[in-house]
């Protein structure tokens, strides 16, 4: 009677081991998650403005950036300033008449490049032939300019918060075409005949989308 007990026994251990490997096989495999990946959205351009000044030119710069026409500025053809209450420092686009030892652009470069941190080297604006000059001390500025139609343009960023301004400062100089206009400045201009730089009081504003 014992050896039918066994039997039994060891053919119950049999198919409970069979059983469970069965269901080992059979089972649906868990696989691990996969790991969550956040989407960064990019950050959206800011809106650029465009300014058309009457002195005879067009550049863009972003919304929100103040600008300054200085209005009360009557020895300059344009005195255009760009500031933001969030970030120290400033850009300035002027047009005036040429300093003396200035006759060309290079003259311009070699004069503006004097300081010992200065390096200056050839760019353009607006498609013409221009100086970019960069100085280190004791304040960080970059400074590109050109003598065009007889008269010194020229665009200049105080980099003290260097990230945003050289930001405004690339965009402004890579947008900034000129726009001859009857009243613009030149070789038959009042300043570059010893008379009073003219008070233009057209200008004009655009967002651009």
């Amino acid at each position: 009677m014992k050896r039918p007990v066994v039997i039994i026994l060891i053919a119950g251990l049999l198919l409970g081991v069979i059983g469970a490997g069965v269901y080992l096989y059979f089972s649906p495999k868990t696989t691990p998650e996969a790991p969550v990946v956040t989407e960064v959205s990019p950050t959206p351009a800011p809106k650029l403005v465009l300014w058309d000044d009457p002195a005879g030119f067009t550049m863009q710069y972003p919304e929100g950036v103040q600008l300054n026409k200085h209005d009360e500025d009557k020895e300059n053809y344009a005195h255009v300033e760009l500031t933001d209450p969030n970030h120290p420092g400033s850009l300035i686009i002027w047009v005036k008449d040429l300093p003396k030892g200035v006759a060309d652009t290079v003259s311009w470069g070699k004069k503006m490049s004097t300081p010992s941190s200065a390096i200056s080297f050839d760019t353009t604006l607006g498609g013409n032939p221009a100086q970019k000059i960069l100085v280190s001390s004791p304040v960080k500025t970059v400074t590109t300019g050109a003598v065009y139609d007889g008269v010194l343009w020229y665009i200049e960023a105080t980099l003290t918060d260097e990230a945003y301004w050289q930001s405004v400062y690339d965009g402004v100089v890579s947008s900034f075409i000129f726009k001859p206009t009857a009243a613009a400045p030149g070789s038959s201009s009042p300043g570059s005949s010893g008379e009073s730089a003219p008070d233009y009081s057209v200008d004009e504003e655009e967002v651009l989308e």
